[in-house]
Order: structure tokens, then sequence, then C-alpha cells
């Protein structure tokens, strides 16, 4: 079982690991097409799936990447693996060294940037380029992806698990209802005496 606690970690700016860092695109609601593309804002809730539109013009879309809250709900942070569209309230946060599950783990270090934000004091994009995030290293002092990976992997298995280990409530086909209501049938009679052959 990997621990955080064995290893080392390291500040690094966030341009340092997200080389495309770009926001989304303002569109008022009066101006979306209704779609079926995911339309992500600053929510706290859905994966900041605001709506689902379809414009195609003046939009920005983005696929594989984190989405930061600049505004609103400022901070929360969320992996995207579809194509959505951006609004000008959240940042896109993109690597090609990350997968979905190393970027699971550093989007809930990224999401504590919401301690230092708020309402009145947004993030904007000269502070997110200032803006530092700690992360474990490998022996070479870089961020330890194969780690991350294997970190949040475990953690999905052990979920995984504890739903698997819960007793199944479910539909009973037709049958076994009516094997199981002879049985009882059977005990019924049976406690109250009755012979039942």
């Amino acid at each position: 079982m990997l621990d955080l606690h064995d290893r080392e970690w390291k500040e690094f700016y966030l341009r340092d690991i997200f080389p495309d860092i770009l926001r989304g695109k303002r569109l008022k609601t009066a101006d979306h097409i209704q779609g079926s593309v995911p339309y992500v804002s600053s929510s706290a809730i859905n994966n900041g799936v605001d709506a689902f539109i379809g414009n195609n013009g003046k939009v920005r879309k983005f696929e594989e990447c984190l989405t930061l809250a600049n505004s609103g709900s400022v901070g929360k942070t969320f992996y995207h693996s579809y194509e959505f569209i951006a609004s000008d309230h959240v940042t896109s946060l993109k690597s090609d060294k990350l997968n979905k599950y190393s970027y699971l783990f550093i989007a809930t270090i990224v999401q504590r940037l919401e301690g230092k934000y708020s309402f009145n004091r947004e993030i904007n994009d000269v502070r997110i380029n200032k803006e530092k995030i700690v992360l474990p290293v490998d022996e070479s002092s870089n961020p330890d992806y194969a780690f991350m990976e294997q970190y949040i992997k475990e953690r999905e298995q052990q979920i995984i698990q504890k739903y698997r280990n819960l007793p199944f409530i479910g539909v009973v086909e037709p049958e076994a209802a009516e094997d199981a209501e002879e049985g009882a049938e059977q005990v019924s009679g049976e406690e109250k005496g009755d012979n039942v052959e």
C-alpha cells in the first residue's frame, strides 16, 4: 500500500506542471444554443457542468484536462476526460505527461487554492502563473507521476472492493421469488405444527 508520507515533496509552479494554461471564453447565457456538449463554468457541483450546448463559433473547447474555477466557486478543480466548452470563469490546466489518475491526484492538491481565494479575490491569469503546488517527487526531484497514478489506482480499488463486499439488494428473478415463497410457506407450516409434505 502506497503512503503519502514515505515520499519527498517539492514545490512547483502550476505553469511548470501544466504547459497549457488557458482560460475559457465568455458566452452569455442568452447566446447558448441547445446541444449535447458540456458547458463548464464555475459551479461547485456536477464537475462544473452548468449546461449542455451546441455552440461552435467563438468558444473554446477542451478535453483531457483539469478546470480551475477563477470566480464563483473559486478554486474548485475538476478532471474532464471528455470534450467540453469552457466559460471564462474557468481555466484549463493541461499536460501531455498526465493521465486520468495523475490528473485526479493533482486536482485534489490544486483545489487547496480555494482557501486562498474568494468571490472578492478571484484567480486571474497573473495569479495562476505565480501559484505553486506541492507534489511528490522521484529520485531526480521531478514530479513522480507514476507514484501519483498508482496511489489513485490503489484508492480506486479500495473503494470498488468496499462496495463489492456490501450485501447485494437487487431484483429477484420471478422463479426465485416463487421458490422463496414456497420455502417460507413450508417453514411457516412447520412452525405451526402442520404436516407439510
